[in-house]
Order: C-alpha cells, then sequence, then structure tokens
C-alpha cells in the first residue's frame, strides 16, 4: 500500500487546498478515495496525482505529474493553469467531462495534447420497487446549487402527495468550511424545517444517500451552477430515479439522453416557471409505461457505464501509458 500511502498522505497534508481533504465529503474528494479503492497500489507507482490545485508547491520533478481537474475555469485554484511554466511541468491534466475540457482549453490554451478525459463514476446500485403510495422529490447536492429556488417552487405545487426529501449542508466540506458559509444558509434550512411535506435531514454520508435513493422517484435539481459532471445526478439515474435539472455546465452531457434537462435561464422568475412545469409533468407521468420503460433502460445503462469496474480500467490503461511515454 504505500503507493496509494504516498499519494493520500500529500493529499491530507496539503494546506493549499480550500477546504481539509481529510474532513471533505465533495464529489472530488470522494472520487478520489474510490480511485484509491478500486485500482491496485501498483498502478500509482511513479505517478504524482494532484486533485484540483495548481500550486507549484504539489508538483514533482520524478514522478509523472497528472493533475485531475474537476473545477470550472472560474475557481481561483485553477489559476495557474494559465501559467505555461506551470503547463510544460504538468505531464497530463484530466478533466471529468469533455464540457469542463473544452472550457479549460478556450480559456486557458492549454495543449490538447496533454489533455484526457476520463468521466467520473460510481459503485453499482442494486435497484428496489419504488413505493407508489406518494412521489418523492429529493435533492441532495450543496444549498448554493439551487435549493432556494427549489423550495420556492415546492410550496407553490403544493400537492398532497408529493415530498421533498433535502439532504443539504455545508458541513460536507469540513468544519472550517462549515463555519464560514453555514450561517449563509440557516434561514434557507429552517424554511425546510418548517415547510409543509418538506423532510430536512442535513448532511448524510453517501452510503445513506444511496439507501434514500432507492426510495426515491425524482431528483429535483433546478442548477444553477456550471456542474463540470455531476456526482448526484449519475447516482439518481443508477437508482431509477428521473432527473429533472437544467442544461447549465456538463450537465447536458452527463444527463443524456435520460435526463429531463431544461434550458437555464439566467432571471430566476424565468427559470422557476420553466422548471415548475417540468417538474409537474415529470410528477404526473412518473407512473406512465413510457416513463418506467426509460428509467429501467436508464438505470441498466448507468449501472453499466458509469461504474467503477469500468472506470478503474480506463485509469489503469491511462497510468500505464503515461509510464511508457515518460521512461
Amino acid at each position: 500500500m504505500k503507493e496509494k500511502s504516498r499519494i493520500l498522505k500529500k493529499a491530507d497534508s496539503d494546506k493549499s487546498r480550500p477546504v481539509s481533504f481529510k474532513e471533505s465529503f465533495g464529489g472530488s474528494e470522494s472520487q478520489f478515495r474510490l480511485l484509491l479503492k478500486y485500482l491496485p497500489d501498483e498502478s500509482f507507482k511513479d505517478i504524482n496525482l494532484i486533485l484540483n490545485s495548481t500550486n507549484y508547491n504539489l508538483l514533482e520533478e520524478d514522478k509523472i505529474n497528472v493533475l485531475w481537474m474537476h473545477h470550472f475555469v472560474n475557481q481561483k485554484e485553477t489559476i495557474n493553469l494559465g501559467s505555461k511554466d506551470f503547463i510544460n511541468k504538468l505531464d497530463w491534466i484530466v478533466y471529468n467531462s469533455n464540457w469542463n475540457l473544452e472550457n479549460h482549453i478556450k480559456y486557458f490554451h492549454i495543449p490538447r495534447n496533454k489533455c484526457v478525459v476520463i468521466k467520473n463514476a460510481i459503485e453499482k446500485i442494486i435497484f428496489v420497487e419504488k413505493p407508489s403510495e406518494k412521489i418523492n422529490l429529493i435533492y441532495h447536492t450543496t444549498p448554493w446549487r439551487g435549493l432556494k429556488i427549489l423550495l420556492k417552487i415546492f410550496k407553490n405545487l403544493n400537492m398532497e402527495n408529493v415530498e421533498l426529501n433535502v439532504c443539504s449542508s455545508t458541513i460536507i466540506y469540513g468544519k472550517k468550511f462549515d463555519s464560514l458559509l453555514g450561517k449563509t444558509y440557516e434561514k434557507l434550512f429552517d424554511e425546510c424545517k418548517n415547510t409543509k411535506n418538506v423532510n430536512y435531514f442535513g448532511f448524510l454520508e453517501n452510503e445513506k444517500i444511496i439507501e434514500k435513493l432507492k426510495k426515491m422517484h425524482i431528483f429535483a435539481y433546478p442548477s444553477i451552477w456550471p456542474e463540470t459532471s455531476c456526482v448526484a445526478a449519475i447516482e439518481s439515474m443508477a437508482a431509477g430515479c428521473e432527473v429533472v435539472t437544467t442544461n447549465l455546465g456538463a450537465l447536458n452531457e452527463t444527463c443524456s439522453p435520460f435526463g429531463k434537462l431544461i434550458h437555464f435561464e439566467k432571471k430566476p422568475e424565468d427559470l422557476e416557471i420553466k422548471y415548475k412545469e417540468a417538474l409537474l409533468d415529470s410528477i404526473k407521468n412518473f407512473w406512465s409505461v413510457k416513463t418506467q420503460k426509460k428509467l429501467k433502460l436508464q438505470r441498466e445503462k448507468i449501472n453499466e457505464t458509469y461504474t467503477w469496474d469500468v472506470r478503474s480500467s480506463e485509469w489503469e490503461n491511462f497510468f500505464n501509458k503515461s509510464r511508457k511515454l515518460k521512461f
């Protein structure tokens, strides 16, 4: 385990990160941990794997420097990608979507031959028949990505046999992050707690989220955030949930052809109108033959193509190729 331990120790001790790796369970950090779980130790030989940071101090001269970039171009951790010197010191940049890669190339003028796309992955989800007495909606991502809009829409729908389950908190990125931003969303979380037919759960570990997804019908996500992928959407699709979201960022790439995507509108009131219509349609037609047929194909396809059984082979092949080219 010496190679994995080396990489994990470096991530844990990286003080340049905006959040502590050890305390954070966001999408990027979770993907990093799963990669270490599913690849054999020898796969990481000679590899210096850097997660979401362009800090010069993380580079190593005697290793293959691989930057795994989940962030969009507007995040401050990407800043040195505009430096030719930094790019020259990198061997590869791995992106989690084609959308993210193309935006980085356009914004930073990164050489395409240093870039590769290896998409995110999940652990297979065993399907469980959905409960039929009511429709369960779930929102299980950070609050700033569209929760306020969703809550307003849900209140306006005012449907008796529909419940909204909110699994959202700033503590997902650790105590320090929560102490800085937690109070910003206290009123929104309190509103969730005090709204009829809304169940607020706060932060739940991923295993518990997966168990909830098995009982959910719709991932309700009026995204206002430029997702570079979306693990929450991938897990939802694998669990047999319909995904109702926007086409902002890489969501179209991630959710097509199964998700119900509305065109993103910059004005909240315009987005609310479009999203409410789409969500209502999904609620009313969830049990239709057409929707059920689609969701069956969706969960089978996602569990077949987005799992670590597939992705681990892609990473192994990539690391092997990198060693051959370097040495």
